[in-house]
């Protein structure tokens, strides 16, 4: 019996909430221009709030751009891992010792001759 997964278990898209967390930075930062510039002609204590502005808001601006969404509190519904089991000979099961055979891999590929240099291999077309 096969289980089945909820796609909405799954997290928030990255590339979107990357999109969304650059969108706020931008306009954080876009706020703190008009800050900065007008701490050269505003007078009394609208200097304290434009000073406000243009040191507290980078910091905001660096605060949710590296803020990662993650998703509505769901735990990912993920399936386990795959894990390969060593394989057992017949001869262990029956209580026989044998001594340990060596694994054997078989490549079905056919090899390629790695080792002749490059005008060589002109010669053989």
């Amino acid at each position: 019996m096969s289980k089945t997964y909820r796609v909405t278990s799954a997290g928030v898209n990255p590339a979107a909430d990357r999109a969304h967390r650059e969108k706020m930075y931008y306009i954080s930062m876009g706020l703190r221009v008009p800050c900065v510039l007008s701490l050269f002609w505003v007078q009394g204590w609208w200097v304290l709030l434009s000073a406000a502005g243009a040191i507290i808001l980078p910091w905001f601006a660096v605060m949710i751009g590296n803020a990662v969404a993650h998703g509505g509190g769901e735990e990912v519904d993920a399936p386990e891992p795959l894990q390969l089991e060593p394989l057992v000979a017949e001869e262990e099961l029956a209580g026989e010792s044998h001594p340990q055979a060596q694994p054997v891999i078989v490549v079905d590929v056919d090899p390629q001759r790695r080792s002749g240099s490059r005008d060589s291999e002109g010669d053989d077309a």
